[in-house]
């Protein structure tokens, strides 16, 4: 049950907000990366981001800006994730 959980960030405070909401929600075996947007932008490029704070979850889910509701790593959490937040084209992989 272990995510991928990747964060593109600009610095600001809510970017700020949500990585440590997530940071403490993600269980020890997530993975967490944090990129600024503006030194990867080829990164955010592909994932289709275009404003901060942006969360992609094991590249299937892309929720931009504040999450409706808590980061728990939890399977019901990730469901409701994924439903509500697809990633709407698909990445090369």
């Amino acid at each position: 049950m272990p995510h991928r959980i990747v964060i593109f960030i600009d610095g600001s405070s809510l970017c700020t907000a949500i990585v440590d909401e997530i940071e403490a929600g993600k269980c020890a075996r997530c993975q967490l990366t944090v990129y600024n947007i503006s030194e990867q932008t080829a990164l955010a490029k592909k994932y289709g981001v275009r404003a901060a704070p942006a969360v992609m979850i094991d590249e299937e889910v892309k929720i931009e800006g504040r999450p409706d509701i808590p980061f728990v790593c939890s399977d019901e959490t990730y469901a409701h994730f994924k439903e509500k937040y697809p990633l709407l084209h698909e990445l090369d992989r």
